[in-house]
């Protein structure tokens, strides 16, 4: 679905947001008060602008509440972080995303009122440190409550086993879906084989899903 966003400050984790947006055939306006960095990716973006982000005034003159989510990215001045979510509350945008610098922006964000807040260095630590510690876990996401979605990839350990012997039920834990090569299979039954280089996407919660780590 074709739908419109904007970025405020476009450092390097603003600018993979925009341009992946851009990649998924989306409107996106780029915005920030480095006139070099607006230049360098004006060609890459639906439209790109120099803007102070403090100013409500030219942001009012942008028709932002038009978006469908507008993301503050601004890198290190809390400051101007703060005053642009204010400003965009203020300004009736239906989605305000934006990136947290610590624990008491993230306070002041969620009585500024932001729709969602992102800390985009420890997510990334998180996520680095499960893959260390679970070198099969391709990825995650968590849904909370301690439950988690998990991609797998299975060891030489399964190699001519079958979903049976994982023993899912018992553990409370749920195959959501088994992939091998482009063949994809949702809630494949319990006598379905399974190889070394397959994924296995598990549904439960984080305890269990620790404890199955060392059969796969």
């Amino acid at each position: 679905m074709h739908r419109q966003f904007a970025v405020i400050g476009l450092g390097q984790f603003g600018q993979t947001i925009a341009l992946e947006l851009m990649r998924q055939g989306h409107e996106v306006l780029g915005l920030d008060s480095d006139q070099k960095l607006v230049n360098q990716l004006a060609p890459q973006l639906t439209q790109a602008l120099v803007v102070d982000a403090t100013d409500e005034n030219a942001l009012s003159e942008l028709g932002l509440s038009d978006c469908d989510a507008v993301v503050v990215a601004i890198g290190e001045d809390l400051q101007s972080s703060i005053l642009c979510t204010l400003h965009l509350k203020s300004l009736k945008v239906s989605q305000v995303w934006v990136k947290a610098l610590n624990p008491a922006h993230h306070k002041i964000l969620v009585k500024l009122g932001a729709d969602r807040i992102v800390h985009p260095e420890y997510e990334m630590g998180l996520r680095v440190a499960q893959s260390l510690n679970y070198p099969s876990v391709r990825d995650y996401i968590a849904l909370g409550n301690e439950h988690f979605l998990v991609e797998v990839a299975a060891s030489e350990a399964l190699d001519g086993k079958a979903v049976a012997d994982l023993k899912l039920e018992e553990r409370q834990l749920s195959l959501v879906a088994h992939k091998r090569g482009t063949e994809l299979a949702q809630s494949p039954p319990p006598a379905k084989d399974l190889a070394k280089g397959d994924i296995l996407v598990l549904l439960g919660k984080l305890p269990a899903l620790q404890a199955l780590s060392k059969d796969l």
